[in-house]
């Protein structure tokens, strides 16, 4: 074979496997873009939990919002009806609504919102101790007395870029994937 038959055979392949290394390169960059708000959201959850934890009267939406290792900017835009300042966003007592009182289905994001808390009690198998046996509501936090945890679940509105992980989330969503993480704290100081 000669050279330019050589040159020739391997513009081919490469025209061949360039967009397979191109998608595989972008689907790699948008999974680890994923992961990382993974991240986000899961210690914003366990921020939440922790300021739910010291106190009865701590506020957990402030806490959850200005968890300081989160990209998730503190605006009512990002948060929507959990933002600082809103009604469902300023988690201090426990007769007022706290976080989202749907669970942060995905029917709960407003146009531009891109996170959503929830929180919601559950009462334990061995007084103080033990696992989550039955869940409260969302929407409310634990009252005072034994027997008591808190889950605090944080979720992130999350879009691909890349087409391929577009049509793994599904065509319906337009490539929108709603990444949870739930935090539970079992020991309530109050």
């Amino acid at each position: 074979m000669d050279r330019r038959a050589q040159r020739g055979q391997a513009f081919v392949e490469f025209a061949l496997l360039a967009p397979a290394l191109l998608l595989f390169a972008l689907l790699t960059v948008d999974v680890g873009r994923a992961y990382w708000e993974s991240i986000d959201g899961a210690g914003a959850a366990r921020a939440g939990v922790r300021m739910g934890i010291i106190s009865d009267t701590a506020d957990i939406g402030g806490a959850v919002r200005d968890e300081p290792n989160t990209g998730i900017p503190n605006s009512v835009p990002a948060w929507g009806n959990e933002g600082p300042g809103t009604a469902w966003g300023t988690c201090t007592t426990a007769s007022a609504t706290c976080g989202d009182p749907n669970g942060c289905a995905s029917t709960s994001f407003s146009a531009g919102q891109i996170a959503c808390f929830a929180i919601r009690s559950c009462t334990l198998t061995s007084g103080d101790f033990g696992s989550c046996s039955s869940y409260g509501a969302w929407g409310f936090r634990p009252v005072s007395g034994s027997g008591h945890a808190l889950e605090v679940r944080v979720v992130i509105k999350f879009r691909a870029v890349t087409p391929a992980l577009s049509q793994i989330a599904g065509a319906a969503s337009g490539g929108t994937i709603y990444l949870q993480q739930s935090a539970i704290g079992d020991e309530l100081y109050f």
